[in-house]
């Protein structure tokens, strides 16, 4: 599931592209040019920043390249899918300079719009995504001091600091082989796969993230998110230490967006490029109610709408 924007001046065509995004169920925002698109990538930037942009090259009087001019190579670069009536090198050419990562030309199949998105989102992923998330989960090595906070974390103390000890390890490794891949997309993407599955088969503790907690409260089921995360995904459970400490700074101001589908009263933050973390308020605490893959949202949001969990204290998990 990935968040779209459709920039289109054509009403039906925009009506296409939307009708194949909800049928892959990706979420979307429309634009009918260049303005609205810039408005558009503003507003998303504090809440769901967009995966993709569809954009048409002929806009009217305008063109899709105007957008560069608009909000800045570095925002668009590996984030454009664009789409023409015709096909030339070069431009081609121009669209490969800020970075587009496809190019269709109308008309457009499904299939072949359906291969294009899948196979620019993954592009993206290696480019961008992999590299946010892993920066992310590194920057938790710069606030290992917030062990000292905390009197004891039992006898998997020293289990939790090795396990920063590998993270750090992997990283540098990591490092050296992205260099080694020279660019390469296949080289990138090993690369990434390899320091991942070093990170699932290390040891360490979930108890490690205790000392991030400590400003909020928390559920039982977020607790047992935590714990699947760290089994499957250990990536991703370095990457929640980081965002917790950003979110305790500044709760409020933090890629924070009300849910819709009757889970009123509750909230999510985007973690990363592939998870949420949902909580809800209550008086001046934060209580993390779950925290999953986004694809599987709908599942989240009913089980919010159905469910009021009790909440108690991180510091009761070691007990």
């Amino acid at each position: 599931m990935a968040h779209i924007l459709i920039v289109d001046d054509e009403a039906h065509i925009r009506s296409e592209w939307r009708t194949r995004l909800i049928q892959e169920n990706h979420t979307f925002q429309e634009a009918d040019g260049i303005d609205e698109a810039v408005e558009a990538i503003n507003n998303s930037q504090e809440q769901e920043p967009f995966d993709l942009i569809l954009l048409d090259h002929s806009l009217g009087e305008e063109l899709g390249l105007d957008l560069l001019d608009e909000v800045g190579k570095d925002y668009l670069q590996y984030r454009v899918l664009v789409i023409t009536g015709h096909g030339t090198t070069s431009l081609a050419r121009e669209y490969a300079s800020i970075g587009a990562i496809g190019h269709l030309i109308k008309p457009v199949s499904e299939a072949q719009f359906n291969t294009a998105i899948a196979s620019a989102l993954e592009r993206r992923k290696i480019q961008v995504e992999e590299k946010e998330d892993w920066e992310s989960a590194y920057a938790v090595l710069e606030n290992l001091g917030i062990f000292e906070s905390i009197e004891v974390l039992k006898s998997d103390s020293t289990k939790a600091q090795e396990q920063y000890e590998i993270l750090k390890s992997t990283y540098d490794q990591l490092l050296d082989d992205l260099k080694l891949a020279g660019g390469q997309e296949y080289a990138i993407a090993n690369a990434y796969e390899k320091a991942t599955q070093t990170l699932n088969d290390s040891d360490g503790s979930v108890e490690g993230i205790i000392p991030f907690l400590t400003k909020f409260k928390v559920t039982k089921s977020f607790w047992s998110d935590v714990k699947t995360i760290f089994k499957k995904s250990r990536l991703y459970f370095f990457v929640l230490q980081s965002y917790l400490l950003r979110i305790a700074e500044n709760p409020l101001a933090y890629r924070i967006k009300h849910l819709a589908g009757g889970a009123d009263g509750h909230y999510e933050y985007r973690i990363g490029s592939e998870f949420r973390l949902y909580f809800r308020k209550e008086a001046d605490d934060i209580i993390l109610e779950r925290f999953a893959n986004k694809n599987i949202q709908p599942e989240i949001i009913k089980f919010l709408n159905n469910t009021h969990e009790t909440a108690f204290n991180s510091e009761q998990l070691i007990n």
